[in-house]
This record gives structure tokens, sequence and C-alpha cells, in this order.
């Protein structure tokens, strides 16, 4: 029975081990981008940071430059940053003559020139619909205004009523 109690209290003793948990991370992607777009890149960064004076000499710097793929996205993404009437379709259509170009330079700059058109196309798109809901905003500010001059005339009108005519003669009877 001693023997049975020492065994039992061996077992009892015996500590659980547990393997811990190795999460492992996903695998990193580490993407080499070309000098060229990496330098696109850092220069829409800029064009968002520069006043209007500034995007007007960029622009007159731009068009100094030759008509190379690199330089044509540049000039697509100065034409988006000014966003004066149009500007959009017209970067939009810089960046499709690179997207479809068949020089060397265009097919490596090609994906940069089709997500930027795209995001300008997205952007005319909003453009159109904040144009849309003011023009009903105001069309609803009209409407409003003139159902306020009616309401107005129908208060005048129940004010020149509410005076009893025969409320100024009743002393006379």
């Amino acid at each position: 029975m001693a023997a049975g109690l020492l065994l039992l209290s061996g077992c009892a003793t015996q500590q659980v081990v547990t393997k811990p948990v190795v999460v492992q991370a996903p695998p990193r992607v580490v993407v080499v981008a070309d000098p060229q777009v990496a330098e696109l890149l850092a220069y829409q960064n800029s064009l968002r940071l520069m006043t209007p004076s500034e995007l007007t000499k960029a622009q007159l710097d731009v068009a100094k430059l030759d008509h190379a793929p690199h330089n044509t996205i540049r000039r697509a993404m100065l034409q988006a940053s000014v966003r004066a009437s149009g500007d959009l379709a017209r970067a939009q259509a810089l960046l499709d003559t690179v997207a479809q170009a068949s020089s060397k330079e265009a097919q490596l700059l090609a994906p940069l020139a089709q997500v930027l058109s795209g995001q300008y196309g997205e952007l005319q798109r909003q453009n159109d619909t904040i144009d849309k809901l003011n023009s009903q905003l105001r069309e609803a500010q009209r409407r409003n205004d003139l159902l306020n001059e009616k309401l107005e005339g129908l208060k005048n009108i129940e004010r020149s009523l509410s005076v009893r005519p025969g409320a100024a003669s009743g002393g006379q009877k």
C-alpha cells in the first residue's frame, strides 16, 4: 500500500509540459521600385504641398521638358493638381498616352499611369457629383425662399383679417 501511495504521489507531482506556440509573421514583401517611379511619387507628394503660385511656376518648368513618358506623367500630375475646369480630363488623356505607348520606359511606367488615371477619373466623378448636389441645393434654397415669401404673404393676409370690422363699430350700437 505504501508503494501504491508512493506511485500515486509521483504521478500527482508530474508537471504537464506545454510547448510554446510559435507565431510566424507573414513574409515581408520587398518591392524594389524603379528610381523613376520613386521620383515621380515624391514629385506627386511635393505637388500636394505647393501653393497656387508655386504650381504656376512648376507648370512653366514642366512645359520646358521633353515629351518623355516620365515627363508626361509629371505634366499629368501637375495638371491634376491645378484642378481648373477640365484639368482632370486632360491629365487622364496624358496618362492614357503613356499607358498605351510601346516604348520600354512607357511600359515600365504604364502601371503608375493607369493607377493615376483611375484616381483622376474617380476625382472627376466626385467633382461631378458635388456639382450636381450643389445645383440641387441651390434649387432647394430657391424653392424655400419662394415658399417663405408665400408664407409671409399669407401671414400678412391673416393679420389684416384678424382686425374685426365689427369690433371697431361695436360701441355705436
